[in-house]
């Protein structure tokens, strides 16, 4: 509770100190409040021209070609727009075509309005409504409508262009990108050719075979040759074993049916020889006769055989009586088939063995071909996918301008077009009167607390004391306390007077701008 009842006392000698020193309140005022009465109503008055635009995002369109074609976000894009709408670029065309570039002198000055443009032009935008506010302030009612005109064709321009900029310069790095890896994909086309005519059978492909399967089938079909070669050559030996033994039979060669030149006579021989036997004894000389004649024969007979099978071992054909037998002839032409047989695959065999060496010559090659291989397919595959998906978004591309030529997807809607304003928006002289009152106030309360401070006022009593540390044991009056009070009462009536003489300027400056709508300079140039 002390500690309150110090702060309010101390509060009250801080007051009491201004009040002592407000002369510097006076001084401050008549400075301060006249000089910035005056400047404010010499402020010029400006105009300010406002536009509403609706923007309409929403078309029939977008529902039938979702999936089709390519398609943004009208409201972001229009936000977009919104943002760079006072781009230096914008605004130095603006100026242009509303005259304010005719004042500039140099390009300074020129830059100076493109500055005061972008500080003054006010762009609001509501996400929600899709409405858009315009506003800008001048001095001439007639620049203030065209630069809100112009800002607002601006907007509407770049925002139904947008679209048509953007497919157009899409459709145009699209075709140059297709026709970069069209030229990359023929090119990848003919290396993975070239390859192919090169190591086309050494690689698998689809409908073909590999190396390894190439080299396994090879030494499979030498292997099934190999087997078909033996079972032939024991089927020949065999054949021709068989021949030879039944031929050189000592003991029985009428086994054989091989027909020979003999073989009438000898049957002739035998049949006399039978009919002299029945006829005669063994002993009878005609008996003896014709069974040498017989033996003679048959002997004769078989050296002919003979013969001929020493020919045939030797890889000669019969000929003769013999080659007219059937059997000969049969046991001939399968020996002729199997030497044939044998023939066709020694020469088949020696054709897989080439090619096997040949492959086994490459063994070491493969790997890098196989591994070149992969990288020329991975390099086409990639190509091809990047080629494909381009086509693929040229075609969305192109289906999406031409929906952009028959319908835009944002439609404006001028809400508040801008028109010349007819009274000044601004300044905005009341607050500024106000503002100068109090800051002329402000100041000389602050002039008076400073030098309150700075050369202190013995206050009463209790001041004496915090100051000097001592006792105050009592008080005496100044004998002249009568003179005191009239100049402090005088003082007063100054302070007061100049105080209702500065509320009074104030207030003429407030009736006239208030109720007049004229500042007191305008109101007087009237007059004159």
């Amino acid at each position: 509770m002390q500690d309150l009842q110090a702060t309010i006392q101390q509060i009250l000698d801080y007051i009491k100190g201004i009040w002592i020193k407000k002369r510097f309140i006076i001084i401050s005022t008549w400075l301060i409040c006249p000089l910035g009465l005056f400047l404010v109503a010499k402020m010029p008055d400006v105009y300010e021209s406002k536009a509403k635009i609706y923007a309409d995002t929403r078309s029939m369109l977008k529902p039938l070609l979702r999936g089709l074609a390519i398609q943004t976000d009208s409201k972001e894009e229009i936000n977009a727009i919104a943002r760079t709408l006072k781009s230096t670029p914008n605004l130095e065309d603006i100026a242009r075509k509303a005259d304010l570039d005719i004042s500039a002198k140099t390009p300074q000055e020129f830059q100076g309005i493109v500055e005061n443009l972008r500080n003054k032009i006010i762009f609001n935008s509501s996400g929600r409504t899709s409405i858009y506010s315009i506003s800008f302030e001048h001095p001439d009612p007639q620049i203030a409508k065209r630069v809100v005109s112009l800002t607002l064709d601006k907007f509407v321009e770049s925002a139904l262009g947008q679209n048509r900029q953007d497919s157009t310069t899409a459709s145009n790095f699209l075709d140059e990108q297709l026709q970069e890896y069209a030229t990359r994909l023929a090119s990848s086309e003919q290396r993975l050719a070239d390859f192919k005519k090169q190591y086309g059978d050494l690689l698998p492909e689809s409908g073909g075979s590999g190396y390894y399967q190439q080299r396994g089938q090879l030494k499979t079909q030498i292997e099934s040759i190999n087997l078909e070669l033996s079972e032939k050559q024991t089927q020949l030996q065999s054949l021709k074993s068989k021949f030879a033994t039944s031929t050189t039979n000592e003991g029985n060669p009428d086994n054989v049916n091989i027909a020979t030149q003999y073989d009438q006579r000898i049957a002739q021989m035998q049949a006399n020889l039978d009919d002299l036997q029945i006829r005669f004894t063994d002993k009878h000389p005609d008996v003896l006769q014709t069974r040498e004649r017989l033996e003679s024969l048959q002997q004769q007979r078989k050296s002919e055989i003979d013969q001929l099978m020493k020919g045939l071992s030797n890889g000669e054909l019969a000929a003769g009586s013999l080659s007219e037998n059937a059997i000969v002839q049969q046991l001939t032409i399968v020996i002729n088939n199997l030497e044939s047989n044998i023939a066709s695959l020694n020469v088949r065999k020696q054709s897989y063995v080439e090619k096997l060496d040949v492959l086994e010559q490459k063994l070491e090659l493969i790997p890098d071909i196989e591994a070149k291989r992969t990288a020329l397919n991975r390099d086409y595959g990639i190509t091809k996918r990047k080629y494909e998906e381009l086509l693929s978004r040229k075609e969305s591309a192109d289906l999406s301008r031409k929906a952009d030529l028959s319908a835009e997807d944002v439609q404006f809607r001028i809400i508040d077009p801008p028109v010349v304003p007819l009274a000044a928006s601004g300044p905005k002289r009341a607050l500024l009167y106000t503002g100068v009152l109090i800051v002329s106030f402000g100041a000389g309360v602050a002039l008076a607390f400073l030098f309150s401070q700075l050369n202190p006022v013995i206050i009463n009593a209790n001041h004496l004391t915090k100051i000097t540390g001592r006792p105050v044991l009592g008080a005496v009056t100044d004998i002249n306390l009568a003179e005191i009070n009239k100049r402090d009462r005088r003082r007063m009536w100054v302070f007061a007077a100049s105080s209702s003489v500065i509320l009074g300027l104030y207030l003429v400056f407030m009736f006239s701008e208030i109720v007049m709508k004229k500042t007191p300079l305008q109101l007087m140039e009237r007059f004159i």
